[in-house]
């Protein structure tokens, strides 16, 4: 039987999953803000480990969505776009690893906006199940800074630290 700080942990999980995929899929929905909230939910450091996993799964199932909607989409775009989108795909197929190290840094750090590179790796038909681990990796090693960064800062700034 869940006890009510189980039960409180597991709605809270859902909602913040939820949260995750609505700011994956819709832009001006900040996931960073959304993070940052986190530990106000959190009563333990293992919910707060739990609750950053959450985000980032919720974050990258709603950047799978946009994935799939890049790869299918791409099919209507004006053959001036299509030629440019297959310049590039020849270029990262010849790369492979280039195409992971722009997905992984764009997820960690927003530069381009994973948004964007999202759409453009399911349009050059990137490798499905690679794009997930970089993007994930990504995400996850950024959720975790976000939440941790307040934490660093206060304690720097502690009085006798």
């Amino acid at each position: 039987m869940l006890s009510w700080a189980s039960a409180d942990l597991a709605r809270i999980s859902l909602w913040y999953f939820g949260l995750a995929i609505a700011s994956a899929v819709f832009p001006w929905v900040n996931a960073e803000l959304l993070v940052l909230s986190l530990p106000a939910f959190a009563k333990t450091k293992m919910a707060l480990v739990l609750l950053v996993l959450v985000f980032t799964a919720g974050q990258m199932t709603g950047k799978c969505v946009l994935y799939w909607t890049g790869r299918k989409g791409n099919s209507a775009l004006p053959p001036r776009f299509a030629s440019h989108l297959s310049k590039w795909h020849d270029r990262l197929a010849a790369r492979p690893g280039k195409a992971v190290l722009f997905v992984f840094v764009s997820s960690l750090t927003g530069l381009p906006p994973f948004y964007v590179m999202t759409l453009v790796a399911g349009a050059l038909r990137m490798n499905f199940p690679v794009y997930v681990v970089a993007g994930t990796a990504g995400r996850l090693v950024k959720f975790a800074a976000v939440v941790m960064l307040p934490h660093l800062a206060v304690s720097l700034f502690r009085p006798g630290a």
